[in-house]
C-alpha cells in the first residue's frame, strides 16, 4: 500500500530540509557549496524559519519546566534573521545582477545561521557538563563571534553560489557584515520563549500595564514627595553622609537589586538611616519607590541640599545602569521617554543644589567620561569603567553588577574608607574579568584635594561609634556647649 501524498510531501519537505542543514553546516566550516547544495522553494525557507525558533523554545523549556508557558514577546528576536537574510540576499542577488537568486541566498543564509547556532550551542555544553577547561575568553567572543563568523560565511557563500568576480568580493563582506552581522549584534538576547509564571510576569509589566497604569500614573508625585520628606536634617557637629542611589534601567532587576543593597548596607554601616534616597526605574516597585529621571534626580540633589550642613556633610551619589560615550547614563523605563543623563547636567546639578562635598560613583559601561565634567577639590568620583570601556555583570538573575559586587558587597563591608575600598575592589575585578576572558573595565577614581579630611572625619567617626551610635553622645556635647 502506498503512502498517501501528504505522507510523501511531508518526507519531501523534511528530505530537503535536512540538505539545507547540511549546506549549511558546510558554509559554516566554510567548504564550498554550490546551487544544487541547496533544495530550493518558499516552504523551505518558512520551514527553515520555523526551525530557527525551536532550538531556543527547547532550551528555555528545559530550563524553566513544565510550569512555564510560551512567551510570544520573544519571537521578534527568534525570527529577526529572517527579514536581514531576505534583504540581504537581495541586494548580493542585485549586485550580482542575478535576481532569481535571491531565494537560494535567503535559504543559504538562513541555514548558515542555524548551524553557526547548533555549533556554538553544543560547544557551550560541552564545555558545561563536562567540566573541561573554558576556551579563554569564550564569554567574550558568546557575544561577538558567531556574528563575524556568521557575516564571513554568509559573503562566502554568495560569492561560491553567485560566482561573483574577484572584484564585487569587497562588496559581498561589505553587505554580508552590514546587512547579517551588524544587526543580530544590537539583540538583546534577553528574551525568552519559555518564561517562567514571574518571568512572564515581569517582561509584561515591564513593556505597559504596571509602568503606565493609571494608579502608578498619579501616585508618583507622592511617592517622590515622601521621600524627600523624610529626610532628616543634618546633625551640628556631626558629619553626616546622605546617600542617593538611583537604578536607572527598568528591564534588567540588577540595577534595582544592587541600589537596594547599597542602601541596607549604608544603613547599617554609614548612617545613612532617615537620611537616604532611592530613585529605582522598574516595573516590580513602581508603585512604593519614585521613578528615576533626570527630574527625580534634580528634585533629590535639590531637597539634599537644603537639609544638610552644607559646612560639614558630605552627599553620596550611586548611579547604576547602563551608558554609552555618547548619551551617558541610561534612564530607561519603557515606555515612557527620559532623557539620558548627560555629565555636564550632572554637575549642573550639583552645583545648584548647593552640595560642597560630593562622593560619586556611577556603575554603567563608559563611565568613565563622567570623571573629568564632575572633578573638583571638594570631589571623589568613582568610575565602574574608563570613557572608552565596558562594565560587566549586568545580566536579569544577577543581584550585583562585577562592579557593584566587589565594591559595595566585599570592599566596603571590610572597610569606611571610600578610597581604600575602591583599591580593593579593583584588584577583585581585574581577577575576575580576567577569569571570565573580558576585557579590563579598568575602573577610575578621581579625588579631590579638599575632600579628604571630611571623609577621614566621617571615617573616624563610623569606626568609633558602629552603625552610627552617636545621636546621644553628640546631643549631651552640644549641650554641654551650650
Amino acid at each position: 500500500m502506498s503512502a498517501s501524498p501528504l505522507v510523501n510531501d511531508i518526507g519531501n519537505v523534511l528530505r530537503n530540509l535536512a540538505r539545507n542543514l547540511l549546506g549549511g553546516i558546510k558554509s559554516a566550516v566554510f567548504l564550498r557549496v554550490r546551487p544544487d547544495t541547496f533544495r530550493v522553494s518558499w516552504a523551505q525557507l518558512i520551514a527553515l524559519a520555523v526551525l530557527s525558533v525551536v532550538p531556543p523554545l527547547a532550551a528555555d523549556f528545559l530550563a524553566v519546566g513544565l510550569n512555564g508557558s510560551f512567551a510570544a514577546s520573544g519571537l521578534p528576536d527568534a525570527l529577526f534573521l529572517l527579514p536581514l537574510a531576505l534583504v540581504a540576499a537581495s541586494l548580493l542577488a542585485y549586485l550580482a545582477r542575478q535576481a532569481r537568486q535571491v531565494l537560494l541566498l535567503a535559504i543559504a543564509f538562513v541555514s548558515l545561521a542555524l548551524a553557526i547556532d547548533l555549533i556554538t550551542d553544543l560547544s557551550q555544553l560541552a564545555l558545561q557538563y563536562t567540566g573541561a577547561p573554558q576556551w579563554p575568553r569564550f564569554d567574550y567572543f558568546s557575544y561577538r563571534a558567531p556574528q563575524v563568523w556568521f557575516a564571513l560565511g554568509a559573503a562566502l557563500a554568495a560569492i561560491r553560489l553567485l560566482h561573483l568576480n574577484i572584484r564585487a568580493w569587497p562588496a559581498a563582506f561589505l553587505l554580508s557584515a552590514l546587512l547579517l552581522a551588524l544587526p543580530l549584534a544590537t539583540i538583546s538576547h534577553d528574551r525568552t520563549l519559555w518564561a517562567a509564571p514571574d518571568e512572564e510576569q515581569s517582561a509584561d509589566d515591564n513593556k505597559n500595564p504596571a509602568l503606565t497604569g493609571e494608579a502608578a500614573f498619579y501616585l508618583q508625585p507622592k511617592l517622590l514627595e515622601r521621600e524627600l520628606a523624610a529626610l532628616r536634617p543634618g546633625r551640628k557637629g556631626i558629619v553626616d553622609l546622605y546617600l542617593v542611589a538611583v537604578a536607572g534601567y527598568s528591564s534588567q532587576d540588577v540595577f534595582m537589586k544592587e541600589a537596594d543593597s547599597v542602601s541596607k548596607l549604608f544603613k547599617q554601616r554609614f548612617d545613612t538611616q532617615g537620611r537616604t534616597v532611592m530613585l529605582v526605574n522598574n516595573a516590580k516597585t513602581v508603585t512604593e519607590r519614585p521613578l528615576a529621571s533626570s527630574t527625580s534626580l534634580r528634585a533629590a540633589l535639590k531637597r539634599i541640599g537644603e537639609v544638610m550642613n552644607r559646612d560639614e556633610d558630605i552627599v553620596f551619589l550611586f548611579l547604576t545602569s547602563h551608558g554609552s560615550k555618547e548619551h551617558g547614563f541610561s534612564f530607561d523605563a519603557w515606555p515612557f521617554r527620559f532623557n539620558d543623563l548627560d555629565p555636564r547636567q550632572l554637575r549642573k546639578m550639583l552645583d545648584d543644589s548647593g552640595i560642597e562635598r560630593r562622593v560619586i560613583v556611577v556603575s554603567a559601561c563608559h563611565s568613565g567620561i563622567f570623571v573629568e565634567p564632575l572633578k573638583d577639590a571638594h570631589t571623589l568620583i568613582i568610575t565602574a569603567a574608563a570613557a572608552d570601556k565596558t562594565s560587566f555583570g549586568c545580566s536579569n538573575e544577577a543581584d550585583y553588577t562585577y562592579f557593584g559586587k566587589a565594591y559595595f558587597d566585599e570592599a566596603l563591608r571590610q572597610t569606611y574608607s571610600f578610597t581604600e575600598a575602591f583599591k580593593l575592589a579593583s584588584r577583585r575585578i581585574a581577577e575576575r574579568e580576567k577569569a571570565a576572558g573580558y576585557d579590563s573595565s579598568d575602573p577610575v577614581i578621581d579625588v579631590g584635594a579638599a575632600i579628604g579630611p571630611a571623609l577621614g572625619a566621617l571615617e573616624e567617626r563610623l569606626k568609633a561609634h558602629p552603625g552610627g551610635a552617636v545621636e546621644a553622645s553628640a546631643t549631651a556635647k552640644a549641650k554641654g556647649s551650650d
